[in-house]
């Protein structure tokens, strides 16, 4: 059995916690051991990161330092921290005077990076240490006639000399695991495009102009809903559907992908937190399971 220490970030426990309870429960499904991460802070992922580059590589590189004294990489589901905590470890591997630098402040508490730790993103847990052939095995409750968006978010696949998770043009792990699972995986325009939720801070007027903007691309393409692996993206794809203009009835369901693999491979509801999405996916859950 491989075990990763589960880095979750700040936003996920507090906005998603659905999220984090799909993803254990999917991957101890599939032979994946998760340890929590103790003691973590925020990884400091674009606004730190936009205001001191030296605070965001300590606040990353103490994530991974923490990561060391468990002996086991880390496993990072929102792509915001899986693309900080990669873009750090680099960072600290190529400059050795940052990494000294960062060093000093965390010998406070007894922790040194040194770079035995690797960071993955979900995706890559599914693709890279899982697997297509054993998720496919597994899957007791195929979905039938179902048309699915993937939204894959720009923090998880760029850059890809750094993050190396998928094709940051032409991403498909997400449309795969669609496939395998039964399912049929829509293209649509401006699918690699951000949701605009990093936008939120700065203009929150065009954060959801460009979060509508996907979704009426999506609705277009006549999609029964979104299927996303990044916290902040299913947050923004889902909370821009509650503004002027948008009819209940108009509405697509956002479901993280371990949400969406979970009633395939048997899970319940209950331990996917399907309840606590804002927008029904019932229409597409219909066939495999009760809601």
């Amino acid at each position: 059995m491989k075990e990763f220490v589960l880095y979750t970030g700040c936003t996920a426990p507090v906005r998603l916690p659905a999220y984090e309870a799909a993803v254990k429960a999917v991957l101890d499904k599939m032979g994946i051991k998760l340890i929590d991460m103790k003691g973590a802070n925020c990884c400091g992922a674009q606004y730190v990161e936009s205001v001191n580059r030296h605070a965001f590589a300590a606040m990353s590189g103490r994530i991974l330092a923490l990561s060391e004294k468990y002996g086991h990489d880390i496993l990072a589901i929102c792509g915001a921290c899986s693309g900080s905590l990669k873009w750090v470890k680099h960072e600290l591997d190529e400059d050795w005077k940052l990494r000294d630098e960062v060093n000093a402040l965390l010998a406070d508490e007894g922790l040194e990076y040194t770079g035995k730790t690797q960071v993955k993103h979900l995706l890559q847990i599914f693709h890279e240490d899982i697997g297509y052939d054993a998720i496919k095995a597994a899957i007791v409750k195929p979905y039938s006639g179902i048309r699915l968006a993937a939204h894959y978010g720009c923090h998880v696949t760029r850059p890809y000399d750094i993050v190396r998770v998928d094709d940051p043009e032409n991403p498909t792990i997400i449309d795969r695991l669609i496939e395998i699972a039964g399912g049929t995986p829509v293209d649509y325009t401006g699918k690699t495009r951000c949701c605009g939720g990093p936008m939120l801070a700065m203009d929150q007027s065009l954060a959801v102009k460009i979060g509508l903007d996907k979704i009426r691309n999506i609705r277009n393409e006549k999609a029964d809903g979104i299927v996303t692996a990044c916290v902040f993206c299913d947050i923004q794809l889902t909370q821009v559907q509650f503004g002027e203009g948008v009819g209940e009835k108009e509405r697509i369901p956002v479901l993280t992908l371990p949400q969406f693999l979970g009633p395939a491979l048997g899970i319940s509801p209950a331990k996917l937190g399907i309840s606590f999405n804002k927008i029904s996916p019932s229409k597409i859950l219909a066939g495999v399971m009760e809601v």
